[in-house]
């Protein structure tokens, strides 16, 4: 079984990911609101805690409420 590496993104990368802009995301940062880490005092991202982070804010539509789908969401 051969290790797995870890892929990190920049600041860079994450704002071109949210199509926001690189001053966001250092305010995320900043506040606390985004998973980070500080590598080397630079600041990266784990790309699978950004893609669960990104999951966990989803907002489930009045439809997906109503019927369900939304709970088999969480099943996932």
């Amino acid at each position: 079984m051969g290790k797995e590496t870890k892929q990190f993104m920049t600041v860079n990368d994450v704002a071109q990911l949210l199509n926001v802009a690189e001053k966001t995301v250092r305010k995320y940062v900043w506040q606390k609101t985004i998973p980070y880490l500080k590598i080397g005092g630079h600041v990266r991202f784990d790309i699978d805690k950004i893609h669960a982070w990104l999951e966990q804010r989803e907002v489930p539509t009045l439809d997906e409420i109503r019927y369900g789908s939304w709970n088999r969401r969480a099943d996932r």
